[in-house]
């Protein structure tokens, strides 16, 4: 490689590294919660080649008295992204697939990459799911 080459590089990189740091802070809190899974959250905002955008990543606890299986019902966590005046601008949601026992804890991820400058606030929320 060649020094504008590599020059080039480490500023598209800079910059890239640089992206959705100014954004403002987003607030995370659950919601409803009809499950035995308890929450711990916290939130980042990445820079890609494609945008800014916003990763809620989460750790669910079963802490119930039983373990948490496949088969119907089964939990599912929802993250709603919204605006400062409390307008949904996003939501997503996941099902729980995978057998979760008593004390055991799963990791899951939501994603945002559209409207992520007018995000304030997210919030999680849990129900069962009988399909």
């Amino acid at each position: 490689m060649n020094r504008r080459t590599v020059l080039r590089t480490l500023a598209g990189g800079g910059v890239l590294s640089l992206a959705g740091c100014s954004g403002s802070r987003v607030d995370g809190e659950v919601g409803s919660n009809d499950t035995p899974l308890t929450f711990s959250h916290d939130y980042e905002t990445q820079g890609t080649l494609s945008g800014t955008r916003i990763v809620v990543d989460v750790t669910a606890t079963n802490e119930g008295s039983e373990p948490i299986t496949p088969d119907a019902p089964v939990p599912e966590v929802v993250c709603l992204f919204s605006d400062s005046a409390g307008e949904t601008l996003y939501q997503s949601g996941r099902e729980v697939m995978n057998q979760v026992g008593v004390g055991e804890s799963i990791d899951m991820e939501f994603k945002l990459a559209v409207d992520v400058d007018d995000v304030a606030r997210y919030t999680l929320e849990s129900e069962w799911v009988t399909e």
